[in-house]
């Protein structure tokens, strides 16, 4: 994909270029006027790159792509690596390429043909991605260069069409391995981390890894049901966080749901606690906490003995020990790794298990700070235009980051398209829905 985000780049340049002569070409006046002028409504005014050809149809089509794109990218994950891999060498050596051009390809064409875009937008978006792009060469991370052309494919469009596709592709790819597993085809054992828990792998490599791809379909399935919220959708989120609970015993995934489900419970019940006038503060607020907590929090641990797990004081031990170890490894990370302004590969050991000390070795200090900015603008949005549900399932994948570094894949986090106004510095108004926004106005 190195060769992929190159290109990408490449075109957003040569469709600015293209967009300037167009511009200069229609603009009234003459000289230094005429390029105010071809500037002045490049700036203000939503258009299609490469020209307006086609634009009847060109946004339908970019939608369509972005759907595709996304049920691609699923079944990509949720299938080819999974187990399934180990049985069958095309899985990975033949199906998982195609399915990744694919989707790459449907994002990228929706990026440059699907799109309409000011190059105020489109100036934000474009050196976020450049910054992106540049950690992405640094840190070798398939998983982020992933997550950031889908966010930005993401723009102008209704996400009802594309979280139904992620949702029906990756329920039918999970299911299909999970039943390849119990049929004792695809990895037909139970791993033991512990003595006396026994977790399942459900056909992955990791309890975790399947506890991931369930919470993300837990997610897209709670900001479908967005708008018009039931008592059977809590339901089932409930239902979906036992399941996480005692199947796998995932409990980063289970925490999270069972949080999931008690915030949208809340929200039917008593509507007006989350309407309160400062909802949007103190739900931006909620990174800069979660972030002090991770950063901070693994501090005071010291090394009392030869073990991995020989930490004290006592009472932090005991709290690293409810968090399987995540707050001493992050204070080995703080050891081991040095801090790289634009990321690097990270090392086997220590595995980072929190999202926030995870962005700050693998994508870099500037990157991990762009990236709680954005956070707590989405938020910030989403309290605004009073989307509580949407805003609960964010607010709930920052705890679930405290937890995992799975956040930063696209099948864990559907929640990662909520970004996208952000990233385009669109007003929340216009910010990606499961209904199309208006257009923006010159």
């Amino acid at each position: 994909m190195f060769e992929f985000a190159n290109a990408l780049l490449a075109a957003l340049f040569l469709a600015a270029v293209f967009d300037m002569i167009a511009a200069l070409k229609r603009a009234p006046g003459r000289g230094l006027a005429r390029a105010q002028n071809a500037l002045s409504g490049l700036w203000r005014e939503e258009h299609f790159l490469f020209g307006s050809w086609g634009a009847a149809w060109r946004q339908r089509v970019g939608e369509w792509l972005f759907a595709v794109g996304l049920a691609a990218y699923e079944v990509s994950v949720c299938f080819c690596n999974s187990m399934a891999r180990e049985n069958w060498a095309w899985v990975q050596g033949t199906l998982a390429p195609i399915l990744d051009w694919t989707a790459f390809l449907c994002f990228g064409v929706k990026i440059l043909l699907g799109t309409r875009y000011t190059w105020r937008s489109l100036g934000v978006a474009g050196c976020l991605y450049f910054i992106a792009r540049w950690v992405y060469f640094n840190c070798h991370n398939i998983w982020w260069i992933g997550l950031v052309v889908a966010v930005l494919a993401a723009k102008g469009v209704a996400l009802k069409k594309p979280l139904r596709a992620y949702l029906i592709a990756g329920t039918v790819a999970v299911g299909l391995v999970v039943a390849l597993h119990y049929a004792g085809i695809v990895a037909p054992d139970l791993v033991s981390e512990r003595v006396g828990e026994y977790r399942g792998t459900f056909g992955y490599g990791h309890p975790n890894t399947f506890g991931g791809l369930v919470f993300g379909l837990t997610l897209a399935y709670a900001m479908l049901r967005a708008r018009k919220l039931r008592w059977l959708d809590v339901a089932v989120v409930g239902a979906l966080g036992v399941f996480l609970w005692v199947g796998p015993a995932s409990r980063s995934a289970a925490l999270s749901t069972f949080l999931l489900t008690v915030l949208l419970a809340g929200y039917k019940v008593f509507p007006r606690l989350f309407a309160g006038r400062h909802r949007a503060k103190v739900a931006a607020a909620l990174v800069p906490l979660v972030a002090a907590v991770s950063y901070l929090l693994p501090l005071p641990l010291v090394k009392i003995g030869p073990w991995n797990s020989d930490f004290g004081p006592a009472w932090l031990a005991k709290i690293d020990g409810l968090l399987t170890n995540r707050l001493s490894l992050s204070w080995i990370a703080y050891q081991v790794y040095e801090v790289k302004i634009a990321g690097q590969v990270l090392l086997d050991w220590p595995p980072l298990d929190n999202s926030f000390v995870f962005s700050l070795y693998q994508f870099g200090p500037v990157m991990a700070a762009i990236l709680a900015v954005l956070f707590a603008v989405a938020l910030w949005g989403l309290a605004r235009t009073r989307r509580i549900p949407e805003l609960l399932c964010l607010a709930v994948m920052l705890v679930y980051a405290f937890m995992e570094c799975q956040s930063f894949h696209l099948t864990t986090n559907p929640t990662a398209l909520l970004f996208c106004g952000a990233v385009f510095a669109l007003p929340p108004s216009r910010w990606p829905g499961l209904e199309n926004a208006p257009a923006e106005q010159a």
